[in-house]
């Protein structure tokens, strides 16, 4: 099966979105609340980028801020309280240009979702579950959360330490090579990385159980 790859009007929503967030980070402290779990020199890297760097690294070829596309039980509370209708939920105090940013880059998820699931997949790092919940809701309702949740936005994969290293090192290279190939490979390891909640639950589940481990047995002499 054949699958049709982000057209070059996807990438440049993208880049325009990353350079948008990258933006507000530098400026906005509430905005930078994100950031907590990037280590602290990576973090003030990263918010000290100058505008020519910042640039260079908007050219990734993936959403740097991340709307918490795995975090299944953050989406089906979303979820499910659009789809009730709480209208008495208390929108938290946010900025408006962290609201706009969030609202953006929604529509762009919910739009490319629509039209091609798969390369939402590949510039979101997200599931097809995911996108296709995304696309159950109407326009109003994605606004309402967007709205009403201020903490849906991440960095995405902030706790990588050697993702981010690459990403403020290689990936805002002067060098357009170095600089893309930093990118392909970041973009390869988004895709890739299992979550890390994932991993612990797995582990404590393989040291819990009961069941007797596969031995050799030897035989008698």
């Amino acid at each position: 099966m054949e699958f049709q790859g982000p057209s070059a009007t996807d990438y440049a929503n993208v880049n325009a979105l990353n350079r948008a967030f990258l933006a507000l980070l530098r400026r906005d402290g509430t905005a930078r609340g994100c950031l907590r779990e990037l280590r602290e020199p990576l973090r003030d890297k990263l918010v000290g980028l100058t505008g020519v760097q910042a640039d260079r690294l908007a050219g990734a070829p993936f959403l740097l801020m991340s709307f918490r596309e795995r975090d299944d039980r953050f989406w089906e509370q979303a979820f499910a309280d659009e789809l009730r209708g709480d209208l008495f939920a208390v929108p938290p105090p946010a900025a408006d240009d962290l609201v706009g940013l969030i609202s953006a880059g929604l529509s762009f998820a919910w739009q490319l979702s629509k039209q091609n699931a798969y390369a939402a997949r590949l510039i979101c790092g997200a599931s097809l579950h995911w996108c296709e919940q995304l696309t159950e809701l109407t326009f109003m309702h994605l606004l309402s959360i967007a709205g009403r949740r201020d903490e849906i936005v991440a960095l995405r994969g902030a706790a990588d330490r050697d993702l981010w290293a690459k990403l403020l090192d290689s990936g805002t290279s002067r060098e357009q090579q170095v600089r893309r190939a930093a990118h392909i490979s970041a973009l390869q390891s988004v895709l890739t990385q299992a979550s890390l909640p994932a991993g612990r639950q797995w582990r404590t589940a393989a040291c819990a159980t009961r069941s007797p481990s596969l031995q050799i047995a030897e035989d008698d002499p």
